[in-house]
Parts: C-alpha cells; sequence; structure tokens
C-alpha cells in the first residue's frame, strides 16, 4: 500500500524537524525518515548564539534543552594580535539573550521529540532507497524499515534534510553545487571539565586568534563541561588522528590564553579529539518539481563562524512558512519552495562571505584588528552581531569604518605600511564586490567574489541510489563466468 502524507521528508535532525514542527501543529501529515536512531551523534561544534537559541524555542525545543542545564552563555571575548574585546551578545528579536552548547547526542534528541509533540512523525532507522516520479515531478519516495520491509509514500513535496552528502541532492540532478568554495581550515575539538565553572567565564565565549590559528572554548551541557576548539590548516585534522595528544599539547603551546583559560582543568576528564579537514561551503540548486533541500543537503558554510545548526533550524522553519498557506496545490507548491530558494540565499549570502574571509589561514589583517581593537571600548555588542547574526560584516564595518581603522593601522605601525595599505585594499576591493553581488540579487548566482570564493575545491562522484545498486549486485551474482574464465577451461 502506498502511505498518503502532505510532506516527506529524508532526514530526521534539525533542518527536518524545524519544518515538520510548524506544518504538523497546523494539521498537515508530515512524516520525516533518518537512517539513525536517537540519540546518536553528529560531527558539529554544536555552537549556538541567542539567534540559534531563538530557533531552538520557536521549534518548540527549549524547554528540553534548558532542562539539560546548559551553560547560558551571554558574553564573547575574542582576541587577534594584540588586540581584543569583550562584549555582551545581543538578545534575538524575541528577547532571548543567551547561547547555548549542547552535544548533538542530547540535542537531537530534545528536537526530535519536540516535533513528535507536536505531531510530526519521526521515524527512525527508515532507509531512503528512491524517489517516485509522476509526469516529471517528484511525488514521493520509498525506503526500506529496520526489518528490511520496503515501504512507500506518497507526498505533494520530498524535501531532503539528509547533509552535504544528500542521496534526494543526488536522485533530483542536484548533487553538483553551482556554487563551490575550498575551506583552508580544519577542526579538531574534545570535551573538558571547565576549571572555572560557576564565574562569568563559563558564561563566555572565547573566539581567541594566534597567528594563523584558532582557538575556542565554548562552556556547553551540562555546565561545568567545556568544549575546546582549534582551527588551523585543514591538514592539521590528519596530524591530530595520528598523534592525539602530541597535536593537543602542540596547539595548547600556540595559544598561551587558552592554555590560561584551562589552567587547572583534570586532563582525567578529557574526551579523546574528534576532527574533520574536508569542508568546502557551497550552495546547491535547493527547489524543483516537488522536491525542496534544506539544512546542510542545501547549503553549507565553513564552520569557523559556528553558524550551521541556527541556519538548518533557520532554513526548517522558514521553508514551512512559506509552504503553509499553499500546502494543498501542488503548483503554489513549487512556486513556493523556488521563492524560498531566492529568500535563503539572500539571508545566508553575507555570512558565507564571512565565514569564506575567516577560513583563509592567514595572520589576521591590522584593519581588522583595529576593528576588534575598538569593538572593545564598551562592552556593548558589536562584532559578536556577525556571529548571531543581528547584522551582516558590511553593516558592522562599512566602508568609511573599514577606512577609518586602515588609517589607525597605518599610524600605529605595528605592521609595515606595504602590508597595511595592500591588506586594507584588498578587503575594501571584496566588500564592494559582496555589495555588488547583493545588490544585483541573481538568482543561483555563480560569479565568484575575489577574496571570499576559493578555487580548488574537489567534490565526490554522487552516491549510486540503493535500489541501482542492490539490481546491479543481483545481475553481477546470476552474471555468467568472465570470458576470460571461460577461455581457461578449453584445453588448447
Amino acid at each position: 500500500m502506498v502511505e498518503q502524507v502532505d510532506v516527506a521528508v529524508v532526514g530526521g535532525r534539525l533542518a527536518a524537524c524545524a519544518l515538520a514542527a510548524p506544518l504538523a501543529r497546523a494539521g498537515h501529515r508530515v512524516v520525516a525518515i533518518d537512517r539513525m536512531s536517537f540519540p546518536s551523534d553528529q560531527l558539529s561544534t554544536h555552537l549556538l548564539m541567542p539567534a540559534g537559541t531563538s530557533e531552538l524555542a520557536k521549534l518548540g525545543a527549549l524547554p528540553r534543552i534548558m532542562a539539560l542545564n546548559p551553560s547560558q552563555v551571554r558574553w564573547l571575548f575574542a582576541t587577534a594580535e594584540g588586540s581584543e574585546c569583550r562584549e555582551r551578545l545581543r538578545p534575538a528579536n524575541d528577547g532571548i539573550d543567551f547561547g547555548v552548547c549542547v552535544p548533538r547526542t542530547q540535542q537531537d534528541l530534545c528536537v526530535v521529540e519536540a516535533a513528535r509533540d507536536q505531531g510530526a512523525e519521526i521515524r527512525e532507522r527508515c532507509t531512503f532507497t528512491e524517489l517516485t516520479w509522476r509526469a516529471g515531478r517528484v511525488s514521493g519516495l520509498r525506503y526500506t524499515d529496520a526489518e528490511g520491509e520496503e515501504h512507500e509514500l506518497a507526498a505533494k513535496l520530498v524535501v531532503g534534510a539528509d547533509g552535504r552528502r544528500s542521496n534526494v541532492a543526488a536522485q533530483v540532478g542536484a548533487w553538483t553545487p553551482y556554487r563551490l568554495s575550498q575551506n583552508g581550515r580544519g577542526l579538531v575539538f574534545r570535551y573538558v571539565d571547565d576549571p572555572r565553572a560557576g564565574t562569568r567565564d563559563a558564561e563566555t565565549y572565547y573566539a581567541l586568534r594566534e597567528g594563523e590559528s584558532f582557538g575556542f572554548a565554548f562552556p556547553t551541557a551540562p555546565a561545568g563541561k567545556l568544549l575546546i576548539l582549534f582551527m588551523g590548516h585543514r591538514d592539521e585534522a590528519t596530524e591530530a588522528r595520528k598523534d592525539p595528544e602530541g597535536y593537543w599539547t602542540r596547539k595548547l603551546a600556540e595559544h598561551p590564553r587558552l592554555r590560561e583559560r584551562l589552567a587547572g582543568a583534570d586532563p582525567s576528564t578529557y574526551t579523546k579529539l574528534r576532527s574533520t579537514g574536508e569542508t568546502p561551503a557551497f550552495f546547491r540548486a535547493s527547489s524543483g518539481p516537488g522536491w525542496a533541500l534544506a539544512g546542510d543537503a542545501s547549503h553549507f558554510k565553513d564552520p569557523v563562524t559556528g553558524q550551521g545548526m541556527r541556519d538548518a533550524m533557520w532554513m526548517g522553519r522558514t521553508l514551512a512558512e512559506h509552504l503553509l498557506p499553499v500546502v494543498g496545490d501542488t503548483t503554489a507548491i513549487d512556486i513556493a519552495t523556488r521563492e524560498w530558494e531566492a529568500h535563503r540565499d539572500r539571508h545566508c549570502l553575507p555570512a558565507y562571505h564571512f565565514a569564506n574571509m575567516d577560513t583563509r589561514v592567514e595572520v589576521q589583517s591590522p584593519t581588522v584588528c583595529e576593528l576588534i581593537r575598538d569593538a572593545g571600548r564598551s562592552t556593548e555588542p558589536d562584532i559578536g552581531d556577525l556571529f548571531g547574526r543581528a547584522r551582516t560584516l558590511q553593516e558592522i564595518a562599512p566602508l568609511p569604518r573599514l577606512a577609518r581603522h586602515a588609517v589607525t593601522a597605518l599610524v600605529r605601525g605595528e605592521r609595515s605600511r606595504r602590508e597595511t595599505v595592500l591588506t586594507a585594499a584588498e578587503e575594501i576591493r571584496t566588500q564592494l564586490e559582496i555589495r555588488r553581488e547583493r545588490h544585483a540579487d541573481r538568482f543561483r548566482a555563480t560569479r565568484p567574489v575575489t577574496g571570499s570564493d576559493h578555487p580548488g575545491a574537489s567534490w565526490p562522484a554522487p552516491p549510486v541510489a540503493i535500489r541501482a545498486r542492490r539490481a546491479a549486485a543481483a545481475s553481477a551474482a546470476s552474471a555468467p563466468p568472465a570470458a576470460a574464465d571461460v577461455r581457461q577451461e578449453i584445453p588448447a
């Protein structure tokens, strides 16, 4: 039998639940399938600023999250090349004024349970096999459950929220991104017991830059735990896997402020190091007849700015908002998903460029160091708005402010005049290109921005559909012996 639903979703984590919950609340039947069971882990740095905490609240998951007793983070401390600032995080529009950092095993379970409470069906240990089509439009999907039984869902819309290696994207022909930027940095992280639990430092996100390397400290859940993250060159992920403790010792020596933040921590509480070195940023075509992509399947930024989880929930929620008025009309659905994709691009492009610029493995420019130093003159929200998505970089640092800081850097003379002038000119050129791109507002723009989009990223071949793999295996098993084997059996 074919099961009828309004919306079928492949994936069951943040984007999927943020989409499913509001649709289910409105009385629509939504079924999401995920090959994993919950709780289960996901490679992620878990950072949410107040805007991300606000998305948890909109999803209905915040009460469960708060029951985990996470640290409530209201401060940001940032450094770069002798400059520093400590500022309060700007509250989200709904008044939520703190960030949280919850491991994915706990966070995703809270989100799944919240979506279920609102009427969404999240089916675990179900493996997507293929899409179904009718008259050139996606009409549903097939999957197998934990017992190997096959099922089919007929849906007005199928949404792929199945991550960067999205099988849905592969089957609709959107596997290869239309815009792709190589990452410069990798990430290596572990959890420790926080030696400063109960102090203001346990309510502060630390973003500490030493030369070309980033070191971060994020108070997490439960309160009293700390996530330590290093982001150097992407090749450091391989180094960390080969010699975890040697890498850890080297990076702490490289980051004296982070070493000071960890002073007194008990090494016996350290978890193992986790790492990845392949995180290219991209945009995929994310809407088509009967289908859409959301979350990391749709768009991914370099994790250096910690925007992935917030954006996944934002994408799911805003896609639902575009769908709610038109769920009963397939033609209107296809128009709404295309309009949503354009809305997503406008919202995410500034953060995409900011992350691309921060992923360059180089010493922070004199102009940006002056920007941080200027922000440090008060504790009011300023550069933290970049991470909180309250303002874009272009709003925080308009061209006159950048020019003023470049002049200040020249007067200060900590770098050569040549270096200061050249880097300032490159930064201003990049900002002008970003402004031109936003003004043009082209749908699925592919033209790279100098100083942001990095060439050289490779992209793997698309996955083969499970049903096609099974058919190929069955065909191989029933095929006659290869010609070479037959010839060996013929007498000379």
